[in-house]
């Protein structure tokens, strides 16, 4: 058979498939280029912080070498730069790549063959009708098939064969044969139905919410922690500020001290206690610095995409403070724990994984079934060649051919396609297991681990309950410190300011002053540290009500395309 030929019949065969797709609203001028990119490598943009990027945006917000910062700048800055956040969005996007994945199953495909035998033997008989009977052969086949979501296989297959040989038996010689077959299967028991065959792609579409869950659960957790080291950050600007004023106040009291020494009001020896107060004052505002440098490398690190956080020179400056106890800070527990349940992200992951569950149950359900299936088939026939030599070997009678076989390729396709030889079939077949010991098992699998998935929703439900609840007496423990830090040091700014009194009438000693003024930062430390701890308690009661990202205006769906900004 001539090439040209079989590219003739295999362009045909292919045209017809293509033509009976739906037609598009638009004719794609680039059909090739399009066609042949389906069989490269995916092009695939990962969306993550620019780290080229982030010096500069941090560069636009610096004063002075100062880095003024609202919690919405943190905030903004960390969705934009964070790394943690540019590796933990890939995960949904991974998702989705996966439920595509799982569609090539039920996509068309195109099957092209083309084979060509040659076979000469000897004879050992005269019916052999040659000493040396010889064939060249070919088939050439092209097939369009496809499995459906409702358990239903369509297929089609064209073949033409090309024969020829020195057979003086032969009354066609060479000869062309075409088939076209229209076949047909579904399932009518086991597999049957959109919702069985589309199993894993239901559970995957359930992952991908899952993956984006655990996206906004990490980002909870981040942007949590964000507010709790802003906080941080102001409590150990402002504790410096404590030191420095107890260091000052210590230096003073040591500067007076100096002077009625010498002019003979008091002992020499009582400098020494002022001065090691001195000194220990500021071995505690040294400590405060330095654990304010480690505070601010931390925070750096969140709001950074740089490999060294200490690579942003600028200091950072809150300019939000503390605020004091209001009694609409918290909802009440009834209504905390109703939003809690609605909106923790646990919540959300293991409602997702009990409907994974009750899909694997109604699939293992399913396969208990047997298998039925419906058959059907519809083949169309055409032969046609060139009449052969005549054959002596019946007394030399000619023998009879058909008229309507002569021809070539295209009388054969021309009988196929004129329904002159055709022929269907249709059946059931049925598989009847006979013990079905193993689908038993695996449905038993599948209704205990969706009874496990039920289980654990109430224990969810219970957890954040009990967490809600310590997140309350948190925020209430931290209201009643407040009040009673104010009150510590009221009353030890009071007993400062009668020891001083006592020491300048004589009455007491510098010992006694020193220890008061020691009280007195102390209580400002702790005052400090209680009205930052209960704003502290309000971001663990956010957190527990799963409100941290309405709260400080994240959107999810944003944060994960990189154009969330807290306002």
């Amino acid at each position: 058979m001539k090439p040209s030929r079989i590219v003739v019949v295999l362009v045909v065969v292919l045209t017809a498939v293509c033509l009976a797709a739906p037609a598009r609203a638009e004719i794609n001028t680039n059909f090739v280029k399009d066609f042949l990119q389906r069989y490269r490598p995916s092009k695939v943009t990962f969306s993550s912080p620019a780290s080229a990027a982030s010096p500069q945006q941090l560069a636009d917000l610096i004063r002075s070498g100062q880095l003024p910062l609202t919690m919405g700048d943190l905030i903004n800055l960390i969705l934009q730069n964070n790394l943690d956040i540019g590796v933990n969005r890939l995960s949904p996007l991974s998702s989705q790549y996966l439920i595509d994945t799982l569609y090539r199953q039920f996509e068309p495909t195109l099957h092209l063959q083309a084979t060509v035998n040659r076979n000469t033997t000897p004879a050992t008989t005269i019916l052999a009708g040659a000493a040396n009977p010889s064939t060249l052969s070919g088939a050439y086949t092209v097939g369009f098939s496809q499995s459906l979501f409702t358990g239903t296989i369509v297929a089609i297959d064209a073949t033409v064969n090309r024969s020829s040989s020195n057979s003086t038996f032969s009354t066609l010689n060479p000869s062309w044969s075409g088939f076209l077959r229209y076949s047909f299967t579904q399932h009518l028991a086991r597999d049957f139905g959109r919702l069985v065959n589309a199993r894993q792609i239901r559970v995957a579409k359930n992952n991908e919410k899952i993956s984006e869950v655990q996206f906004e659960r990490q980002l909870i957790d981040l942007v949590a922690q964000a507010q709790r080291s802003y906080w941080d950050l102001v409590f150990t600007a402002e504790d410096i500020k404590v030191k420095q004023r107890s260091v000052d106040l210590a230096g003073k009291t040591l500067s007076d001290n100096q002077i009625q020494v010498q002019i003979g009001t008091l002992a020499p020896i009582d400098l020494v206690q002022a001065e090691s107060e001195v000194a220990n004052r500021k071995v505690q505002f040294v400590t405060s610095t330095y654990t304010e440098v480690q505070t601010q490398d931390q925070v750096k690190k969140l709001l950074t995409s740089q490999g060294d956080p200490g690579m942003v020179m600028a200091k950072l400056l809150p300019v939000e403070g503390v605020r004091k106890p209001d009694p609409s800070d918290v909802l009440p527990v009834d209504e905390a724990i109703k939003i809690a349940l609605e909106n923790r992200p646990e919540m959300k992951q293991i409602q997702l994984d009990l409907e994974n569950k009750k899909i694997d149950y109604e699939y293992t359900k399913n396969q208990l079934l047997p298998t039925v299936d419906l058959i059907a088939a519809y083949t169309q026939t055409g032969v046609a060649g060139t009449r052969a030599a005549t054959n002596n070997f019946f007394g030399g009678a000619n023998t009879t051919v058909n008229p309507d076989l002569i021809g070539g390729l295209g009388t054969a396709f021309g009988q196929v396609f004129s329904y002159n030889y055709t022929g269907y079939s249709a059946g059931v077949s049925i598989q009847i297991p006979l013990r079905n010991r193993a689908a038993q098992a695996d449905n038993a699998r599948a209704a205990t681990d969706m009874r496990i998935a039920e289980n654990r929703i109430s224990a969810q439900a219970q957890q954040i309950a009990l967490e809600v609840r310590n997140a309350l007496t948190q925020v209430e423990m931290n209201r009643a410190r407040i009040e009673a830090a104010q009150k510590a040091r009221e009353l030890a700014e009071r007993r400062l300011e009668a020891e001083q009194k006592k020491f300048d009438l004589g009455a007491s000693t510098i010992r006694f002053v020193l220890d008061e003024q020691r009280n007195v930062a102390q209580a400002q430390t702790d005052e400090l540290q209680s009205l930052v701890n209960y704003t502290k308690s309000l971001v663990d009661f956010d957190h527990a009500i799963g409100m941290t990202l309405k709260k400080n205006n994240v959107e999810i769906d944003k944060t994960l395309n990189l154009g969330a900004a807290a306002r």
